[in-house]
């Protein structure tokens, strides 16, 4: 198995990822990397029937880092989705090896701007973004497959590492 898609995208596992993302990639496997939801049963089991036909594990962050290399010994291509940027960069700092996030979907919330239609960051995730940058690790904004792609350094200067 390889891995197709880093995404980072609030409401984890939804319509773009299932449908847009899934057809165009047709993964085998979704990681679903959040805290809160691999400590919540209810929310493991919501999110395992998310995706029909698609195996999800719902995994901790120092799960999913210690984990991480062992894709390449299943077979299919295999999606992760991490819930906003300080997964993110909890994730690659923990030792995943992750080359570059999809930024899908991080939605108005108080206190953060709008830098498009679909990402809304304040402060924190600006400094998620820029510690992941460092890193090389690359942040593309990019909702569904149709969609041009673009760094969100070029939407967003402040997101970019100096």
């Amino acid at each position: 198995m390889s891995w197709v898609l880093h995404r980072v995208d609030d409401r984890l596992i939804h319509g773009q990822v299932v449908i847009a993302w899934g057809h165009r990639l047709n993964p085998r496997t979704i990681w679903v990397v959040d805290d809160a939801s691999a400590a919540n049963s209810w929310e493991r089991d919501l999110l395992q029937s998310a995706a029909p036909g698609v195996e999800v594990r719902v995994l901790t962050v120092a799960e999913a880092a210690a984990r991480y290399g062992e894709v390449a010994a299943v077979q299919g291509p295999a999606f992760l989705v991490v819930r906003d940027l300080a997964t993110a960069r909890a994730l690659v700092e923990a030792g995943a090896a992750i080359p570059s996030f999809n930024l899908g979907g991080l939605h108005y919330a108080p206190g953060k701007e709008k830098v498009n239609e679909y990402i809304y960051l304040d402060e924190s995730d600006r400094s998620a973004a820029r510690a992941l940058e460092a890193r090389g690790v690359e942040l593309v904004v990019q909702d569904v497959p149709a969609s041009r792609a673009q760094r969100l350094g070029s939407l967003d200067p402040e997101s970019a590492a100096s």
